[in-house]
């Protein structure tokens, strides 16, 4: 064979070798349409709990966006760390599912807690017992709200 033949063959071989080699790192780290995996639901059948809707008391929110700073308010700072105490102890009794404040400088203003409760009127009294809700720091809302599906996506045993 001569020189330019073996270069030929040489170059064929090696693109032979590569190709795979490139492809499955191509498809794997830099492919933006392929998942990584498919979720499923962590739930079996609909869930019916309850919602509640939070504001932030008015002169707050508004101290709070005028000076781009959270008010020196000792008593609303208070009852907001008293109010996530509240909220991490419903979670770890299995009652509080989610829990979550929008972000923007229209929603930034509220915030939503879904939770378990046997009755409406129960509902309403877990939010009443709330100590930022107590102490006037926030205005809440409940209502019914049905969860369809949850994901299976942060499920540990996946």
């Amino acid at each position: 064979m001569n020189s330019l033949t073996n270069r030929i063959l040489s170059a064929s071989l090696l693109c032979v070798v590569i190709t795979p080699v490139f492809s499955t790192t191509y498809s794997e780290e830099k492919n933006p349409t392929k998942l990584p995996a498919v979720f499923g639901r962590a739930n079996k059948q609909k869930i019916e709990c309850y919602v509640v809707l939070l504001r932030l008391r008015h002169d707050l929110f508004l101290k709070w966006k005028e000076t781009g700073k959270w008010p020196d308010d000792r008593e609303a700072n208070g009852a907001l760390a008293a109010h996530a105490e509240y909220w991490e102890k419903q979670l770890a009794d299995g009652r509080a599912l989610l829990a979550g404040g929008m972000k923007g400088d229209y929603w930034d203003n509220v915030a939503l807690i879904i939770f378990e409760a046997e009755s409406e009127t129960q509902a309403q009294q877990i939010v009443k017992d709330d100590p930022a809700v107590r102490a006037y720091v926030f205005q809440a809302q409940v209502r019914p709200f049905d969860i369809h599906f949850l994901t299976n996506k942060f499920d540990s045993a996946r």
